[in-house]
């Protein structure tokens, strides 16, 4: 009996577990859309159960999108190139927010009309 309750318990555990990683890919955070290109947590933090409220590095981000130089011709045709900054190689995590709203650094200070991913 006791094993029975625990075999339930561990495949409803397994399925919680399958069913938040399926609904985080159709999610509207860059995490998301990471998780829906095949990338796990160990992926951008480097472990592969992260604490809460862990950042990534932007060397993380750089290996998968290359140089500072490169992200920027990327978005070189965009009105406001987000990523040829006169403040020079800001982190990413300053704009790009793995599992929140990402925000546009450069409103602090400017007004662009436009939102990051």
């Amino acid at each position: 009996m006791m094993l029975r309750k625990l075999t339930a318990a561990l495949l409803a555990a397994a399925g919680l577990a399958f069913a938040a990683q399926a609904m985080a890919a159709d999610g509207p955070y860059l995490a998301d859309r990471h998780v829906a290109r095949g990338a796990t947590c160990e992926s951008c933090h480097g472990v592969k159960t992260p604490a809460p409220g862990s950042r990534v590095k932007t060397e993380k981000c750089l290996a998968c999108h290359g140089s500072y130089e490169k992200v920027a011709q990327k978005t070189a045709a965009m009105k406001m190139n987000p990523h040829d900054s006169h403040l020079g190689e800001v982190k990413c995590t300053a704009c790009h927010k793995g599992h929140q709203k990402p925000v546009l650094m450069c409103n602090d200070c400017h007004k662009f009309d436009m939102q990051p991913k």
